[in-house]
């Protein structure tokens, strides 16, 4: 009888023990599941919205231009921080716009209109001095029939008491000179120029900064003489205090230049007008 009672109580716990590998099995199975739902779910994103946020990211982040338009301004939706604007927001977002107007006001009165750019991005204003406006070819001496303009643009930007970039670009053409050993060393003098040059008319030397790229940010093909005019170029960037957020930059996505329509994935970028060199 003991003999017995013990041979069925072995062989229950053999008989368990021979159904755990379906708990692994099950376990398994489970796991391949959510993998595969995860590589569906990944293969689903809108390619066209993922770029443009990726780049309206790195222009937040970076503040380097994505797009570049010549001529006109972009309205600045006002910043969200959860969904209602501030008050020193909504009054920033109309100091800017009026700062970009008088920029361009300041081109014109100079008959410059052709070769200076105002851009408005989220990051703030990009002044972009095309054609050689500033410097010959080859050189970082600011022409002295650019001195009025900048004399000018001084004067507005010491209105605000906003952060100032200085970017120099650069053709592709090589230069190794006793000045100037690289494109590197080029564009990074031209941006110091400019801001010892705006320092001297009386701005607070704390408010800027220089940043150089060389030949390495084209706006335009190196392959024409046009196309190197518009790569040879100076950008002033004024910073506002209160840059986009993700949810901002998303919210107002068919505001931000270049940004695709929603509806299918071709892109709309604003060209630069080669005639406006």
């Amino acid at each position: 009888m003991s003999r017995r009672r013990k041979s069925e109580a072995g062989g229950g716990s053999e008989g368990a023990g021979m159904l755990r590998w379906l708990l692994t099995y099950s376990d398994m199975i489970t796991l391949l599941m959510v993998f595969f739902i995860v590589l569906y779910a990944v293969s689903q994103v809108n390619k066209a919205q993922y770029e443009v946020l990726m780049k309206a990211l790195k222009q937040v982040l970076t503040g380097q231009q994505v797009v570049t338009q010549v001529g006109g301004t972009i309205p600045i939706p006002p910043p969200v921080i959860g969904k209602t604007p501030t008050v020193s927001q909504t009054a920033e977002q109309k100091m800017l716009q009026n700062l970009a107007q008088e920029l361009q006001q300041a081109a014109q009165q100079s008959g410059m209109q052709a070769d200076v750019s105002v851009t408005v991005a989220s990051v703030g204003i990009r002044v972009s001095f095309l054609n050689g406006v500033l410097f010959n070819l080859g050189e970082a001496s600011i022409r002295t029939s650019s001195y009025p303009l900048l004399d000018h643009i001084g004067a507005i930007l010491a209105t605000a008491p906003n952060n100032i970039i200085v970017e120099g670009y650069t053709d592709d053409i090589p230069i190794n000179t006793y000045l100037y050993h690289s494109n590197w060393d080029l564009s990074a003098i031209r941006a110091t120029r400019v801001i010892e040059y705006l320092i001297g008319q009386g701005l607070d030397p704390a408010r800027f900064s220089a940043e150089a790229y060389s030949q390495y940010r084209p706006i335009a093909t190196n392959t024409t003489s046009a196309g190197r005019q518009m790569n040879r170029r100076v950008d002033l960037v004024i910073l506002r205090s209160t840059p986009y957020t993700v949810e901002q930059i998303m919210e107002n996505y068919d505001q931000i230049p270049g940004a695709p329509v929603r509806a299918g994935p071709s892109s709309q970028t604003t060209q630069a007008n080669p005639s406006g060199r």
